[in-house]
């Protein structure tokens, strides 16, 4: 499976909204395949990934807000000391994100200006692979 890094925090804080119907399928999809297979490779890629395939912002292939994004890919990148291209199981990055991000409250630097940061500091704390730490 391929991941944008910053899609580690939002896989972990999903409640089941979204941008519309196939968004919300399409994520949903992805998170019962990581919940079954935790131990899944997942590479972290620059730009389109498996989430973004059902995205209604997605134009010419493109985020139509990819300067934000790319800024929450770096952050997460960085927080996790990983890089593009690289690749490890869900349970390894949702772990590190979950670490070095959540825990440390990272997210709101990461994430302050997504427009669902209200919804995931909603969440439960520490929600990784479907259960609480």
């Amino acid at each position: 499976m391929k991941l944008r890094p910053h899609h580690l925090l939002c896989i972990q804080k999903y409640t089941g909204k979204g941008y519309d119907a196939p968004f919300a399928a399409n994520m949903e999809k992805i998170i019962r395949r990581l919940q079954a297979d935790p131990g899944q490779l997942i590479q972290l890629v620059e730009g389109r990934d498996d989430v973004c395939a059902a995205c209604p912002h997605m134009v010419d292939g493109r985020c139509a807000s990819e300067e934000k994004v790319n800024r929450m890919d770096r952050g997460v990148l960085s927080a996790c000391a990983r890089s593009y291209g690289q690749a490890d199981s869900w349970r390894a990055l949702a772990d590190a994100a979950g670490k070095r991000i959540f825990q440390t409250k990272k997210s709101e630097e990461i994430c302050g200006d997504c427009q669902w940061i209200e919804l995931c500091r909603a969440t439960r704390e520490g929600w990784i692979d479907g259960k609480e730490e």
